[in-house]
Order: C-alpha cells, then sequence, then structure tokens
C-alpha cells in the first residue's frame, strides 16, 4: 500500500514538475517575442546609434565616390576649361573677342593644348616688342597629375615667327609668375624678364627666373651672374656676421670680394659674440627683379633677403644688385648695396 501511494506521490509532483517548466518557457518566449517587438529605451538607442553609423558611412562612401568623380580627368572638358580660361584672361587685358577668337585659333591650330591633356594656367597678351602687333605668352601645365614643377611649359608667341617653347624642370607652372619686358642691356632689342613662383616657404619663398632676348625674329635665352655658379639660382652668395656691437652686422659678398657693415636689430636668442661671427646669408635666390639706372643706362636690378642668428624669420636686410651685360652676353654685377629699416649702406 505503501509503494502505491508513494508511487503516486510521484507521478503527481512529476507532472506539478513538467506544467511548471512548460509554463516558465511559454513565459520566456512570450517575453523574447515582446522584447522584439517593443525593444526598450536603451536598446531603442542602440540600434538608432547603429543605424545612424551605417547612414554616415554610406553618406561618406557616395561623398568620396562624387570627390572621386569630380576630380577625374576628360580631355574634353579640359578643353573647354581652356577655351573658357583664355577668353576670360583676354578680356581682363583689355583684348576683344574677335581678335580673341583670332589667337584663340592660333593655340588650337598648334595643339598647343595636346588635345586637352595640359591646361592653360598663365596668359599674357600685349605688344612687346613694340611693332604694333600683339604678342602672346602662354603658360601650360599638364592637367592629369598637375605637378607642381617641371610638366608644364611657357610659350612665346611673336609676331608671325615660330613659337619658341620653353620647359624647365626646375620651373613651377602653375600660373604664378611675374613678367615684363623692356631693353635692360642697351642693344635695342626687347628683353623679357620672367620670374615663376615655386611652393617653397620660409624667406621670400623660391622662384624660378629666367631673362630671354627677342632678336632677329628668335627668341633666345640670357644668362644671370648666378647662372656663372650654379645650375640654378641661388643667389649670388652672401655671408652675414654679427658684430660685437648691439644690432650691428656685416655682409660678405664672395663673387664681389666686397664687405658692407650695416646696422639691424638683433634677435635676442644669444648674447653679443666677443668677435665678429658667422650667422646666416641669403636665403632663396634673387626675386623681385626691375628695370633700374646705371650710369645714364639701363640695368636689371634683383634683391637678396639677408637672414641671421635668429634664422630664415629674422630678416635683417636686403641685398640688392645691378646687373648689366657685356657686349659677348656676359652678365656682370657692377653695384651693391643693403637695405635695411635703420638705413641704406654701401
Amino acid at each position: 500500500m505503501r509503494k502505491r501511494v508513494s508511487r503516486v506521490e510521484y507521478i503527481i509532483l512529476l507532472s506539478i514538475c513538467m506544467g511548471v517548466s512548460f509554463g516558465c518557457a511559454s513565459d520566456q518566449s512570450a517575453e523574447y517575442a515582446a522584447t522584439a517587438q517593443n525593444p526598450s529605451q536603451e536598446e531603442r538607442e542602440t540600434i538608432g546609434e547603429t543605424t545612424a553609423e551605417r547612414k554616415e558611412e554610406t553618406l561618406v562612401q557616395e561623398s568620396d565616390s562624387q570627390e572621386e568623380s569630380t576630380e577625374a580627368y576628360f580631355p574634353e572638358d579640359q578643353i573647354r576649361e581652356n577655351e573658357e580660361r583664355f577668353l576670360e584672361e583676354a578680356e581682363k587685358q583689355g583684348i576683344d573677342r574677335q581678335t580673341a577668337d583670332t589667337y584663340l585659333q592660333i593655340l588650337t591650330e598648334d595643339n598647343i593644348f595636346q588635345d586637352g591633356a595640359m591646361a592653360l594656367t598663365g596668359l599674357q597678351i600685349d605688344d612687346i616688342d613694340g611693332n604694333g602687333q600683339a604678342d602672346m605668352l602662354v603658360m601650360v601645365l599638364d592637367a592629369q597629375e598637375k605637378p607642381y614643377y617641371g610638366s608644364g611649359s611657357l610659350w612665346f608667341y611673336m609676331n608671325e615667327d615660330e613659337p619658341y617653347c620653353f620647359s624647365e624642370e626646375d620651373c613651377s607652372y602653375y600660373g604664378w609668375f611675374d613678367v615684363f619686358w623692356d631693353d635692360i642691356d642697351n642693344d635695342e632689342n626687347m628683353e623679357i624678364v620672367f620670374s615663376a613662383q615655386g611652393t617653397g616657404c620660409g624667406a621670400v619663398g623660391d622662384s624660378y627666373k629666367a631673362v630671354f632676348k627677342y632678336r632677329n625674329h628668335a627668341i633666345e635665352r640670357m644668362k644671370l651672374p648666378t647662372d656663372l655658379v650654379e645650375d640654378y639660382d641661388c643667389g649670388l652668395g652672401i655671408s652675414v656676421f654679427q658684430e660685437p656691437q648691439p644690432d650691428s652686422y656685416s655682409a660678405y659678398c664672395d663673387y664681389l670680394k666686397d664687405q658692407i657693415y650695416f646696422q639691424a636689430e638683433n634677435s635676442g636668442v644669444w648674447e653679443l659674440p666677443d668677435t665678429e661671427i658667422s650667422v646666416g646669408g641669403n636665403a632663396r635666390g634673387f626675386y623681385n627683379l626691375c628695370v633700374a639706372e646705371y650710369e645714364g643706362k639701363n640695368a636689371l636690378q634683383a634683391s637678396e633677403y639677408l637672414s641671421a642668428e635668429g634664422g630664415v624669420v629674422q630678416c635683417v636686410g636686403i641685398a640688392k644688385f645691378l646687373i648689366i651685360w657685356e657686349a659677348d652676353g656676359t652678365p656682370k654685377v657692377v653695384d651693391w648695396w643693403i637695405e635695411t629699416d635703420e638705413g641704406t649702406y654701401s
């Protein structure tokens, strides 16, 4: 009897346990379903953040794709941009549309833009040689790579002569240039003085200088004094010395074998020396080329930036040079001086 009762009790207890377990499982499933359909505030925030991040990532990818598409190179677009820029620049320089169209047609026939491979970066239209007919200086740069140096050229269109192309790997053709013309060597032929600004910083940056002579219906490049020393214009080597006296310096030009003493403010980075010491020199080469007068005739004036003990940021003075050319074309520095905030020294 006891065994039967015990067995009955066991069966009843087992049934109760199975019912409880089934009920718990059903409650968990319902809770999970409810949670999936109605997430908590924290879960909603997490889901929202994830969705926003994915949207932002998608937008960034789309933006990058659009930017790549914008920067894509298409020769036909470059040809159109060249034509538009040419006409805009010509209008700024006072050239009427009919004349501008005529000159643009000349460049097109000569294929200066190489079927859209080259971008127009500079244009100057003027009567350079003074014969009443407009001449052209045209600067172009590789349209696809767009490097800052080399990979470009400067074209000279003088009258009906064969165009002259100047190309130099140390020159920037990005469009930052200055040009003027005059008979700077007094031989009754016109010289074209060209300076192209580079990307260097500090002091006066860096620029490429070149002088061209137009003679006998042809262009030839003239030499500068620095061309006799270096392949590239690094300027006439000048050593700057700090003197024992306050705000006192001197500059020695090895090319001229001459030394000039001048006054400029000390930087204060160290105490005055007991004796003359070397502290700096010229930086970046010639700049600010212009026409000047020497003994009643034309000459080319060039400047040099001078730094001292404070480094390149300390400009203690500007060295000025007057350059002439001998009959055989040899350049020669005939005079120099130094200008500072304190005055002019020679």
